[in-house]
């Protein structure tokens, strides 16, 4: 691969989420699908000639101006007069095609994707096709989805914004309060998508972690970060300081009790160390309480000194507030570390009896788990 193609290449990852944005900015009435168009159709034309010409020396304002004389001649073509009106008369500003320009395109294509009319699937589907720029084979191995699934979805999606004229070219702040929240459960979930995943797909996985990651960190540079922006960047940075602990050569999974803690990143654990403090509140939202928990674990020097007084105390607020099968696992984990045997039985197995949680493979695992170590520490499970 020479300099040209690596330079196309590394742009399709940063800019196609945030050109589509910034076209459907300029031109409101645009279907999101056609403004996908364009920007394939001026990668294809930056692949053809800038091989001749040179990369430009603005490459990523040329991939702007160039989508948006694509975009004047469909409207021309389809005579949209209005749109097209708007367009002639507005020239290219120079802050659009700076990098905060840039960076405020991807955020407003993700309040955009966090639209109250879509389904939280469909929310997430589209950011990760719109605002990651996944695509569509790795989306659907994301969900355990045929691609063909996830096609569906995402054409279901457009037919509905446009049926419905929904706006997806909203300015940043206008949104804020109504979506912002939405905003950091996508991002969450999004991150918690490429933490889980291991084997042939760690690669993959940690760069969607770090995906995540920077456009949490977009949001806690604007006027939109509040408390809960902080806490969410605070939890990530505590779990990607222990990523590259988390697995063995062959890419097999290493529990937490058995990872080499000198693989840990000490600077971003002290970052989000920093950031949890900072983020403190009136009101903790569930992020303040994971990254707390996190906190406790990242700070102990030793799986032995892990203090479980602490993490139950935390798991135990959270599932007043926040309800989770899988709160309620990791707690009934930290209760027997913290010589709770019988409360940890009786959660597992309350799990264990409901229809809906039974099959859970992490709770098969905790539960033989939970056995394991009993037999180890020589202490009886009580009798079900």
């Amino acid at each position: 691969m020479n300099e040209c193609e690596r330079c196309i290449e590394i742009l399709y990852k940063e800019r196609f989420g945030q050109l589509i944005s910034l076209i459907l900015q300029r031109f409101r009435q645009m279907p999101i699908d056609c403004a996908e168009d364009i920007v394939q159709e001026t990668f294809t034309a930056a692949a053809l000639h800038w091989p001749k010409t040179g990369i430009p020396e603005n490459p990523s304002g040329w991939l702007y101006q160039t989508c948006k004389n694509k975009s004047i001649n469909l409207l021309k073509k389809n005579a949209k007069t209005v749109d097209l009106s708007l367009a002639k008369t507005a020239s290219v500003a120079a802050d659009e095609i700076s990098e905060d320009g840039f960076k405020d395109a991807q955020l407003r294509m993700l309040m955009a994707c966090c639209h109250p009319h879509l389904t939280p699937k469909t929310q997430i589907v589209l950011a990760l096709k719109y605002v990651f720029n996944l695509k569509i084979e790795n989306i659907a191995l994301l969900f355990g989805a045929e691609p063909d699934a996830i096609e569906k979805m995402l054409y279901r999606a457009r037919q509905k914004i446009k049926s419905e004229a929904l706006i997806l070219s909203t300015g940043l702040y206008g949104y804020s309060l109504e979506r912002l929240s939405v905003m950091h459960k996508i991002i969450y979930l999004i991150f918690s998508e490429g933490y889980k995943q291991s084997g042939e797909k760690i690669s993959q996985g940690k760069i969607l972690c770090e995906d995540a990651l920077m456009l949490n960190k977009y949001l806690f540079d604007s006027p939109l970060c509040n408390p809960e922006t902080k806490a969410l960047q605070a939890l990530m940075l505590f779990n990607v300081a222990r990523f590259d602990a988390r697995f063995d050569a062959q890419g097999n999974t290493v529990e937490l009790e058995y990872q080499d803690r000198t693989l840990w990143d000490q600077s971003l654990i002290q970052l989000a160390s920093f950031l949890l403090t900072e983020s403190e509140d009136a009101v903790f939202s569930p992020y303040h309480l994971e990254a707390a928990i996190s906190c406790v674990h990242c700070t102990a020097h030793k799986f032995e000194d892990t203090d479980w007084g602490a993490v139950c105390k935390y798991y135990d607020v959270l599932l007043k507030v926040y309800p989770s099968p899988f709160a309620e696992i990791n707690y009934a984990v930290a209760l027997q570390y913290n010589h709770q045997n019988d409360k940890a039985f009786r959660i597992l197995m309350d799990l264990h009896r409901n229809p809906y949680f039974n099959k859970l493979p992490i709770l098969e695992q905790t539960i033989r788990k939970y056995f394991e170590r009993s037999l180890k520490s020589k202490v009886l499970s009580p009798k079900s």
